[in-house]
């Protein structure tokens, strides 16, 4: 995976969002998203973005993100995260009312706070499988922003050089590392085939 877009805009609002996402459907020549899924953090008017520029696609939001929103609603601590990820990692639906159950159990309130959100865009069980894609977070995003970080107080120019060089050595040192290889597939991925 590796970085396809970015852009650079005064805010992030409704306005910024739409005018990138429909560069994006237009670069990627998307003209029916329903083969698409879409991770996001659930930022002010990136939702109603996506809704609009990508209305058949899946919807989801970082489980990252929304255990940050867990906290500020005042559910912290390891064990509430554990249970928050439990049930996100449920692949079937009585395995999530069962975790369900456990976090009601333990806390009805963030029990409540987690009824509210919409299984299909956080919980595996909810996923449709036709989309074979089953990422809970959106990992390379937080690793993108990251990296970019002491490039941002930066001038335009510069920070735009700075970002094309990072995803420059970024691409370079992925596939020097897929050369080595020994299969088509990660290592990672390859032991987990082999171990099933």
């Amino acid at each position: 995976m590796y970085p396809i877009a970015y852009a650079v805009a005064e805010a992030e609002n409704y306005a910024t969002w739409t005018w990138f996402l429909e560069l994006l459907a237009v670069d990627l020549g998307i003209e029916n998203s329903n083969d698409y899924v879409l991770i996001t953090d659930r930022q002010n008017g990136l939702i109603d973005g996506v809704g609009d520029m990508f209305p058949n696609s899946k919807h989801r939001h970082c489980l990252k993100h929304m255990h940050a929103n867990f906290i500020l609603a005042g559910h912290r601590g390891l064990v509430m995260k554990q249970h928050m990820v439990a049930v996100a990692r449920s692949t079937t639906i009585p395995w999530f009312q069962a975790e369900m159950k456990k976090l009601q159990d333990l806390s009805g309130s963030a029990f409540d706070w987690l009824s509210r959100l919409d299984p299909m865009q956080w919980c595996r069980s909810h996923f449709r499988t036709h989309l074979k894609c089953d990422i809970l977070l959106n990992n390379m995003c937080e690793a993108f922003n990251k990296s970019i970080l002491d490039a941002r107080d930066k001038p335009i120019i510069t920070l735009l050089e700075r970002i094309r060089y990072y995803i420059m050595f970024f691409m370079a040192t992925r596939r020097e590392a897929i050369e080595k290889w020994a299969h088509d597939v990660a290592p990672r991925v390859f032991a987990t085939l082999e171990k099933l």
